[in-house]
């Protein structure tokens, strides 16, 4: 697996220290399950958005424990304004009335809060709540509120530090220069302020830990680089002040005890009575318990410890939370847990958690209640939920429905992935509201395009409108690679071999990159995993593609010289045929295509705005824009401004003649406040400009869909790649893309010459894209014959918005059964052997215009001169066509194989003897209509005519005569279906030169004879040759006594037309025609 890079990764270094207890200010992260928003919603400058449902961040929600008390605990939570008290026996959340200032913001790579809310209180169930107005004052209110709250004002000259219990502690001084501190109460509703004595003149005090009944106080002095630092344990009933060791990181207060970590030494701890501090500290070895950085908690006769995650080393979420003895034995009690551990007035201990660690996606993360039992065991209790956190959408593309966000959902871990890219699927008629869902792939640490200064992940994205969505930035190896919605492998990709190449616009399977800095511009072809090709290299200009075909400005936006040119043309990249052309008045440097409209913008070498626009193709008109960001959509644009947010401006009805954006409906679909920081075009906001909506992700994290309000325009094939079909080397898939969703589609197969259906298809949506497959058969499993087979498009438009689509074309089929007469080249086309008087064998491929190719020798050995050669279409049921030879007295099934003429050499299988018989072997085609090529025969002692029916392979049934004495014809040839019916036909010319008909009946035989025309017997050779106009009717090839060749082309009702030179002589040079 590639392990991309990040810029922003390793930014943090573990940091040496010593065994810490973690402080009340820490901070815990967390994901569950419980009701309630973030941020209140804000309502929507447009009406009624899609709320779109979003994903959990991989880190989980970040929470406070701000006050541990006897009966609950008061907790606040990242993204809220609202403080939460909860319940430790029911587990029941209440919201104070009471709200913070802003929501909570916190900072995932650096594991902390942007701001600390505040003191609430600690140890005990009085929530206190701090206020400056009208005077300071701390009110204290029991739990959540309810009853008759206290009141302590602030006396002048102190400042605010923190409330234990119902004690309110203040300072004198300046925050790093606290002088003194006092303690405040109430008694009979009278402030009862204490200054606390015993303390050092002159030290820096802070109050560090606590509880209801003492509290810590760290002081720290400075002899220019000197620190002197002393610990202290204030009774707060009292005011008692009792000094600890100097040495020491920090003091935690169990119910009897405290606990002095880092002395007297940095692995170790001293351990005091609470009710008789001046006794001798016992000294508890902590080699065996935590390392370095770790947080401890005494918890029972042991100790509870987690090591904090470090997110220099990708640990954002927590570790495994253990219980562990002196001895270093430990138990674990959660998989993963935030370091903030917080102890409750009984003894327990308070973390978030959760009992099972997830390498993807979110944690069952909630708050655990950790009571030591009289037997030195300990429980744990799931007290409630903490709320998923939303993950934080980077990069947006929408392309046919399908909404993509790339968000930090899944996995995180910036220096290799940053997140997951999520698929939702949209209603494409009526509310774009959502379908379904799914999780796809990662978001890798590359995809982010963003410069680091920009202090966030951005992800560049565009939509293919087809299924797929790409980024802006290349992979590792320089790959632009696309992912298919709903799929995490990698989908289709290009190596343009551009240093840094950086994706500039996509649509179905075309995609533009530009070189990052300078360089050269690549036209790329996505096809399958990673067959796609670079189909242009140039000179970067602004383009755009819109299905296939190519915009591109004529001049470069970076070019300083003078008359660079200012024109835009388009260019068809299936074909390479020029498109429309249009003078935009500057040198674009930014090129949008959707359908009739597009839209440019001119910047120069120096980012300068020069000028935009939209150019409407349809009516050949001009619309002015100013310099706000614009993307264009089907039928409107949508430009974004730092004053008013997103603006939608409604162009289906067509540019005004002033050509001025102000004649034109617009409204705001986004103000900037609902947009908040998520500015960044195709990652904070985007359209869909494949007959969809606009889409932006707000400040609250979630993406809204708001419907365009536009109509689309009509259901279009913006590409198409219907190549052609060879049935033995698989099925035909033809592809073609739409310009907005269908919601049903049928397509129809139809045989060219003969108009006969062989095969429909029907389905239902589709989103941008149409890809049936066929193997070639019939309805009924069969084989079509070779041939032009016209396929029609049909689709129903999803929106029902304008008329349906309907697309027809032609495509050849080879590979399939072969077709009477058409020998090499499976075209369908009928073909003319030639025996020479050696008794070589050569081809004439009809060519579909009724005119015969070029001579195509024979390679192998030849048959005796007076051989008699039937083509009769494939024998054996291997899809070539195959050739009935009597040679003697013997009628031999030649199989030369496919696309070659037949030799004495080929293959063959022996029919049988006594054939010497006949005088005339001719074959009409399937004369019985069993699908199978028939034979006719004249035996020359009594003239009779006899039908042998084919079978599925080289045999013939038992002959049936059809004929008595047909003495009277000097030639009988097998004309192939001349009426249309299906049925093999029979020719007869006389003595005389009149030309007789025969249609084929369906017991093998035929109908009486209707004269055609006279004057047939001047030509030496007649042959029934098959269609070769490609009009699906059989034709007529004839020889006259001069060599020239004639063709007559079929009328379809059992006549022929006149007839049209083919050959201009030698054809005398050949025994016999066949």
């Amino acid at each position: 697996m590639i392990r991309p890079l990040n810029r922003r990764a390793r930014r943090h270094q573990r940091a040496l220290g010593r065994i810490a207890l973690t402080v009340t200010l820490a901070v815990t992260a967390g994901i569950g399950t419980a009701a309630g928003t973030a941020v209140a919603e804000v309502r929507s400058a447009s009406a009624d958005p899609v709320v779109i449902s979003t994903g959990a961040r991989f880190v989980p929600r970040a929470t406070i424990v701000l006050n541990a008390g006897e009966t609950g605990f008061l907790t606040a939570q990242e993204g809220d304004d609202r403080l939460r008290w909860i319940d430790y026996a029911t587990g029941a959340t209440t919201i104070l009335e009471h709200r913070l200032p802003e929501p909570l913001a916190y900072n995932v790579d650096e594991f902390r809060f942007a701001k600390y809310p505040g003191d609430f209180g600690h140890g005990s169930d009085t929530v206190a709540l701090y206020a400056d107005s009208p005077t300071p004052h701390v009110t204290l209110q029991q739990r959540a509120g309810g009853g008759s709250p206290a009141t302590v004002p602030i006396p002048e000259g102190q400042t605010y530090v923190a409330t234990y219990g119902d004690t309110v502690i203040t300072r004198t001084g300046t925050e790093n220069a606290v002088t003194n501190l006092h303690l405040l109460r109430l008694e009979n509703g009278e402030v009862l302020d204490r200054k606390l004595e015993g303390l050092p003149e002159g030290w820096n005090l802070s109050v560090s830990e606590g509880d209801a009944r003492s509290v810590a106080v760290r002081g720290i002095k400075w002899e220019d680089t000197t620190m002197s630092q002393g610990w202290w344990v204030v009774d707060l009933a009292t005011g008692g002040v009792k000094a600890l060791s100097p040495h020491g990181e920090s003091v935690s207060f169990d119910r009897d005890t405290v606990f002095q970590f880092g002395a007297p030494s940095n692995d170790a701890a001293l351990v005091y009575r609470r009710d008789n501090l001046d006794a001798e500290p016992t000294t508890v070895d902590l080699r065996d318990v935590a390392s370095y950085n770790d947080v401890v908690r005494p918890l029972g006769d042991g100790f509870v410890t987690v090591t904090p995650p470090n997110p220099g080393d990708d640990e954002y979420r927590g570790n495994q939370l253990f219980l562990r003895d002196a001895t270093g034995s430990s138990k674990s009690l959660l998989a993963v847990a935030s370091p903030s551990v917080h102890r409750t007035p009984d003894g327990s201990l308070l973390v978030a958690g959760a009992e099972e660690n997830t390498t993807k996606g979110a944690l069952d993360w909630g708050y655990y209640l950790f009571t030591p039992a009289a037997d030195g065991t300990v429980t744990r209790k799931r007290l409630a939920d903490i709320e998923d956190r939303e993950a934080k959408p980077a990069g947006i593309s929408l392309g046919s429905g399908i909404l993509t966000t790339a968000d930090d959902s899944q996995y995180y871990s910036p220096g290799t992935y940053i997140g997951g890219y999520r698929s939702t699927w949209l209603k494409t008629s009526g509310r774009p509201e959502e379908l379904n869902s799914t999780i796809d792939g990662l978001v890798s640490g590359r995809d982010d395009d963003c410069s680091p200064a920009y202090g966030t992940y951005c992800v560049t994205m565009f939509a293919s409108g087809d299924g797929y969505h790409g980024r802006k930035a290349a992979t590792e190896q320089g790959v632009t690679m696309l992912y298919r919605n709903g799929a995490a492998p990698w989908g289709p990709r290009v190596t343009s071999r551009l240093d840094s190449p950086q994706l500039v616009d996509l649509s179905g399977r075309f995609g533009i990159v530009n070189q990052a800095s300078g360089g050269q511009q690549a036209i790329l072809h996505f096809k399958d995993a990673d067959t796609g090709s670079v189909l242009l290299k140039r000179e970067p200009v602004a383009a755009s593609v819109w299905g296939n075909t190519l915009w591109s400005a004529l001049g470069r936006w970076d070019d300083t010289g003078s008359n660079v040119p200012t024109g835009v043309a388009a260019k068809n990249l299936s074909t390479g045929a020029a498109g429309d052309s249009f003078d935009a008045g500057c040198v674009p440097s930014d090129l949008q295509a959707v359908g009739r409209w597009v839209y440019w913008r001119c910047s120069d070498y120096w980012h300068d705005f020069k000028g935009a626009g939209v150019y409407d193709r349809q009516a050949k008109r001009f619309l002015k824009l100013g310099a706000d960001e614009t993307l264009l959509g089907d039928g409107y644009l949508v430009h974004r401004s730092d004053a008013t947010g997103l603006t939608l401006v409604d162009l289906h009805n067509g540019l005004p003649l002033s050509g001025k954006e102000a004649d034109l409906p617009q409204r705001v679909v986004a103000t900037a406040a609902e947009l908040g920081d998520r500015t960044g075009r195709r990652s904070g906001w985007t359209v869909d400009r494949f007959g969809g909506h606009v889409a932006y992700t707000g400040e609250d994290r979630r993406v809204r869909i708001v419907p365009s309000g536009v109509p689309a325009s009509r259901i279009a094939v913006i590409d198409a790649d219907t190549p052609a079909m060879d049935s033995k080397a698989g099925a035909w898939t033809p592809r073609w893309w739409l310009s907005k969703p269908a919601a049903t589609w049928s397509l129809t197969m139809k045989n060219k010459a003969t108009g006969k259906t062989v095969r429909t298809f029907s389905g239902g949506e589709a989103r941008g894209l149409i890809a049936p497959s066929w193997d070639g058969k019939d309805a009924a499993g069969k084989y079509v014959p070779n041939g032009a087979y016209v396929w029609t498009l049909t689709a129903k438009p999803a929106d029902g918005v304008q008329a349906d689509l309907s697309v027809s074309g032609t495509v050849p089929v080879t590979g399939g059964a072969a077709v009477w007469r058409d020998m090499v080249g499976d075209d369908g086309f009928g073909d003319l052997l030639a025996m020479d008087t050696t008794g070589a064998v050569s081809l004439y491929r009809g060519t579909g215009t009724g005119a015969l190719s070029s001579r195509i020798a024979g390679s192998g050995s030849k048959f005796v001169t007076d051989s008699v050669l039937v083509p009769v279409g494939d024998v054996n049921g291997d899809r070539c066509a195959d050739v009935l030879v009597r040679v003697g007295d013997q009628l031999r099934a030649y199989r030369p194989g496919c696309g070659k003429t037949v030799t004495a050499s080929s293959p063959y299988t022996l029919i049988g003897a006594g054939w010497a018989q006949y005088d005339q072997l001719t074959s009409p085609g399937d004369v019985n209509g069993d699908g199978f090529v028939d034979l006719i025969a004249r035996q020359a002692s009594t003239g009779d005519v006899y039908f042998y029916a084919g079978t599925a392979d080289h045999r013939l049934k038992a002959r049936l005569r059809i004929g008595t004495n047909w003495k009277l014809y000097k030639r009988i040839v097998g004309a192939g279906d001349l009426n249309g019916d299906g049925r093999g036909d029979l020719l007869g010319v006389d003595s005389a030169g009149v030309l007789w008909r025969y249609y084929g009946t369906s017991t093998g035989g035929v109908t009486t004879r209707v004269r055609v025309g006279s004057g047939w017997g001047a030509y030496s050779a007649l042959v029934g040759v098959g269609d070769l106009s490609g009009d699906g009717r059989a034709d007529l090839l004839a020889r006259d006594t001069a060599g020239k060749l004639w063709r007559y082309a079929s009328t379809g009702v059992g006549t022929y037309g006149g007839r049209v030179l083919i050959g201009s002589g030698g054809w005398n040079g050949f025994k016999g025609l066949f």
